[in-house]
């Protein structure tokens, strides 16, 4: 009760968002958020280590995003981070896919699956553009058969 009080009395409200990686009807996602008793390090209670993709393994057509965090062991990669409440946050997603090199991927959050404060923002990054996806959809170059693209998805409070 006192760190949800102290989390108020900062401005900063817990939020969740589904952000999803699409092409046509493939998809992944990733849940992205913060909770008071989260800390930004792995807290079984709170972050969800990703299965694999089965899809990959099996030779069919995929799309993967997961949250990476190479710096954890032993998991690495996370299909849900939740962190401490902040006023700027940001999550480092990789995306990779059976797609051909330079295929659309539209990356937005699922509203029905979200909950995010007044007043506050989700945006994607990649390199120097960056897009509000609150209100929008990026899209992504799918980074062709073996490789990774990277993205920047930063939460930002008032």
């Amino acid at each position: 009760m006192i760190l949800a009080t102290a989390v108020a009395a900062m401005g900063f409200e817990p939020m969740t968002a589904t952000v999803r990686v699409s092409s046509g009807q493939l998809y992944d996602y990733v849940v992205i958020g913060e909770h008071p008793g989260a800390t930004d390090g792995f807290d079984n209670a709170y972050d969800i280590i990703s299965p694999g993709n089965l899809n990959a393994d099996m030779g069919d057509p995929f799309i993967s995003a997961v949250v990476s965090h190479p710096e954890w062991r032993p998991a690495r990669e996370m299909r849900g981070d939740t962190r401490s409440p902040a006023k700027k946050k940001q999550w480092d997603v990789s995306v990779t896919s059976s797609l051909a090199k330079g295929t659309p991927l539209v990356v937005s959050i699922v509203p029905e699956e979200s909950r995010l404060p007044k007043q506050a923002t989700i945006a994607a990054k990649e390199g120097n553009t960056q897009v509000d996806l609150t209100n929008n959809e990026y899209i992504l170059s799918a980074p062709g058969p073996g490789s990774v693209a990277r993205l920047k998805i930063v939460a930002e409070q008032p």
